[in-house]
């Protein structure tokens, strides 16, 4: 009978035993989690703030054009457009959120930002249509223009508007494959509570 006891008392303290180091697993898995969260918000914040540098960097370089021929209705009409999209950004960036704060909080905000962020496109692709247009109409209708010079200038904008959509597409869908990440993160640390 006493090794029967013996017995019990060694299997309860190896069971206590395995059930604390479970809790420190849980621990550093959660840190390690935690960790990565914060991560992925630095890289989705950094990706979030390229599109507001570029706004500025646009809006001071705008005027250097006007040497080229560009009326200065489309040089008003350009720093308007990149200031609707600098403060659009901010905006959105806002909804990325702080990972103090408690993970519902957290998801709410992180799916209102991709879900903003991804609908921006509708807004985006339309602007840069009219920019192109007024731009063309711009160059086209000052007839002191050379049109060497002219063809130049619209061949340099093409190539600018390509690469740049490309690079606009990665930085978007670099967001985008965050925020699921981010998400995804969220949702095991939610698990593991």
């Amino acid at each position: 009978m006493e090794n029967n006891d013996n017995t019990l008392r060694e299997m309860q303290e190896q069971m206590q035993q395995l059930r604390e180091k479970l809790d420190n697993q849980k621990i550093v898995n959660e840190r390690i989690l935690k960790k990565s969260c914060r991560q992925t918000v630095s890289r989705l914040r950094f990706k979030s703030n390229l599109p507001i540098l570029f706004g500025v960097a646009a809006i001071l370089l705008v005027p250097s054009i006007r040497s080229l021929g560009v009326s200065m209705a489309f040089v008003i009409f350009t720093w308007a457009l990149m200031l609707v999209c600098i403060i659009a950004t901010v905006l959105t960036n806002r909804h990325i959120p702080q990972m103090d704060r408690d993970l519902v909080t957290a998801t709410q905000e992180i799916t209102r930002f991709k879900k903003i962020h991804a609908e921006w496109i509708k807004f985006a692709i339309p602007m840069v249509i009219l920019w192109v247009g007024f731009l063309c109409w711009d160059l086209f209708r000052n007839g002191d223009m050379d049109p060497i010079l002219r063809y130049s200038f619209m061949a340099g904008i093409a190539t600018g508007i390509v690469l740049g959509g490309i690079l606009g597409f990665k930085i978007r869908r670099d967001q985008l494959n965050a925020a699921d990440e981010l998400l995804d993160q969220i949702e095991e640390l939610q698990r593991d509570k």
